[in-house]
């Protein structure tokens, strides 16, 4: 039964990776989840990018994959923690090279590697000023290298913004400041959960949720710039929390098939909690793929997320969970041999 699965969504993917693949740019607030912290899981980051990230990788071969910057973060305790980009090589590297030859034997498509780079403001948790003009990013190392992708690349790049926006916020206010509306063009912002009307935020105050509050004048600089159409700003709003998680398969018993690969494992105990797999990032990626729930064109593409619209697509998003979850299941079978 498996294996008719297994060849049946062969064929759908095969031709799907014949397609140009989508550009993609992560900026993650992930850090090491073994470093102790201060939040409600007793570490410095939420690590419910672990999780998102373990399915990225698994999704890897429907991806051009430009960059991941990780510990994009405020937090004062990574002043002195361990180089994160490292940690990440290590942590992502390892377990994606145990997958990857039989994924790429079965499936095809996917990198012989990816790589991390450690946020430029990881270690002084600068906030996005809005009274300066970022006129030089040069002391922004990886601020600068979006900027230099994007000068040099044909096409869009998706930018997937999974925790606070202050480099986002730099990289765009560098460009309206010289004149580089050419690099902006390039450029697609998918934000996870900076605005919600339904969920943390209000209808009045939709703004007022964890990744936006991380670093609000970068957050309120986005949504400005895309209203006034500088730059297309694409807000899934809670989708993934409230979609893809709190529709998917419930119970310790069915996530037990997913230890099967190295990706899978990271993949559940990234973070855990409800009785699920907590990826609510992930919406920012299963968006791109066009087929799967939620389009990007089901998305406002001006940082607006009116509530009818969040709430059509947490549904779509939540009748589709159990489908995503057997692919990324299917792809852990794979990798597993």
């Amino acid at each position: 039964m498996i294996e008719q699965f297994v060849f049946a969504a062969l064929v759908l993917f095969g031709l799907e990776t014949q397609a140009q693949k989508p550009k993609v740019w992560i900026y993650t607030d992930m850090t090491d989840n073994t470093l102790p912290g201060n939040n409600h899981m007793g570490t410095i980051n939420d690590p419910d990018d672990i999780s998102a990230m373990a399915g990225y990788l698994l999704m890897a071969n429907m991806f051009d994959t430009k960059g991941i910057v990780v510990a994009s973060t405020h937090r004062k305790e990574h002043k002195t923690t361990p180089h994160q980009g490292e940690w990440a090589t290590r942590f992502w590297g390892e377990a994606y090279q145990k997958d990857v030859k039989n994924l790429n034997k079965v499936i095809g498509g996917f990198p012989e590697k990816v790589d991390f780079v450690q946020s430029c403001i990881k270690e002084s948790a600068e906030r996005y000023n809005p009274d300066y003009e970022y006129t030089s990013i040069a002391n922004y190392a990886t601020v600068k290298s979006l900027f230099d992708l994007a000068a040099d690349e044909d096409g869009i790049i998706n930018v997937l913004c999974w925790g606070s926006l202050t480099e986002p916020a730099i990289l765009v206010n560098h460009c309206i400041s010289t004149g580089r509306q050419d690099i902006l063009n390039k450029l697609r912002f998918i934000a996870h959960w900076t605005n919600s009307p339904w969920h943390q935020g209000s209808p009045e105050h939709p703004e007022d949720v964890a990744n936006c509050r991380e670093d609000a004048d970068a957050c309120a600089y986005l949504k400005l710039v895309a209203l006034n159409g500088y730059i297309k700003y694409y807000e899934c709003g809670a989708i993934g929390q409230h979609g893809i998680v709190s529709g998917s398969p419930k119970g310790e018993e069915y996530y037990k098939q997913f230890a099967g690969s190295a990706l899978g494992q990271k993949f559940i105990q990234g973070k855990f909690v409800q009785n699920a797999v907590d990826h609510s990032d992930s919406a920012t990626y299963w968006v791109l793929l066009e087929n799967w729930g939620v389009r990007l064109a089901d998305l406002k593409n001006n940082g607006a997320n009116p509530p009818e619209v969040e709430k059509a697509n947490e549904e779509k998003f939540k009748n589709w969970s159990e489908r995503i979850h057997k692919e990324l299941l299917r792809r852990i079978l794979v990798a597993a041999g």
